[in-house]
């Protein structure tokens, strides 16, 4: 079934921005219960689907599909705790607990983060969570740069593209773990 969904991902990544704008709201659907599957055999995929994703304007697709928000953070989540998983490098950075919860102020989207130190792994999905070691907030924009790589996480809050509240010890031990994450997503 993921090579169904992997063709039809594959073709809508062809078409012009404003074709996949219109198709991913059922790619997402299609997607639904299947993220790790799909990512865990099709990586590259997967990394070209989040390239693609990088040029959206996040909070007007949100806005206008507001049901998608969900979707789209369980295939970017699933997608990066894949990555660790299959990434020594990245894993051996992960030594410390930290949560995080992320909310876009220009849109409908709320998400969080695990970095559990012990087991070395990344989680993350919609929704936040209670007691978060940090919390981000900004545009949608800026947070999924921050997710994918397309906003180095230190220069993005030196420049103010997004707020963090918490230690900001905290947010600097999580800043090499997102850069490396973003370094390795396939392409």
């Amino acid at each position: 079934m993921t090579d169904d969904i992997a063709t039809r991902i594959e073709a809508s990544l062809e078409a012009s921005l404003d074709e996949l704008e219109s198709e991913l709201p059922d790619i997402l659907d299609d997607v639904d219960g299947q993220t790790r599957a799909l990512v865990e055999e099709h990586p590259a995929l997967f990394g070209r689907l989040v390239g693609r994703m990088e040029e959206i304007d996040i909070a007007d697709f949100v806005s206008a599909n507001p049901q998608t928000a969900d979707q789209f953070q369980e295939l970017l989540w699933t997608g990066m705790e894949v990555l660790v998983e299959n990434t020594p490098e990245v894993k051996e950075q992960i030594a410390q607990n930290i949560t995080v919860n992320f909310e876009a102020n220009d849109c409908p989207m709320e998400g969080h983060l695990k970095v559990d130190g012990h087991e070395q792994t990344v989680t993350g999905g919609a929704g936040t969570i209670d007691d978060p070691t940090i919390g981000i907030s900004g545009p949608g924009d800026n947070l999924v740069g921050l997710i994918t790589g397309a906003i180095d996480p230190v220069q993005g809050f030196m420049s103010q593209q997004y707020e963090l509240d918490g230690p900001v010890a905290q947010g600097t031990q999580l800043a090499p773990i997102m850069s490396n994450l973003a370094e390795n997503i396939p392409s």
